[in-house]
């Protein structure tokens, strides 16, 4: 090993996690960039799994207030 001082750079990104937006992923995608045994494969977008390339391009199209997660937290919302 040489006598440099200088680091080595490491990118990571982390996908569970919506801090940067990275859009809508393929469950094959999340996998491919996860490291480790345990993956969780919801959508960091949207917290769906999207099984195609096709469904995560339909997700990214549809509006929020169009998901039935939206729908059910709005209806909880106005019956208080």
């Amino acid at each position: 090993m040489p006598d440099s001082k200088e680091r080595s750079k490491v990118r990571a990104e982390r996908v569970d996690t919506k801090c940067g937006s990275i859009g809508h992923m393929t469950a094959d995608e999340i996998k491919g960039r996860t490291i480790g045994d345990e993956v969780e494969m919801t959508c960091p977008e949207c917290g769906e799994i999207h099984l195609t390339v096709e469904d995560a391009c339909e997700a990214a199209q549809k509006k929020i207030s169009e998901t039935a997660k939206y729908k059910k937290i709005k209806s909880e919302a106005e019956a208080e």
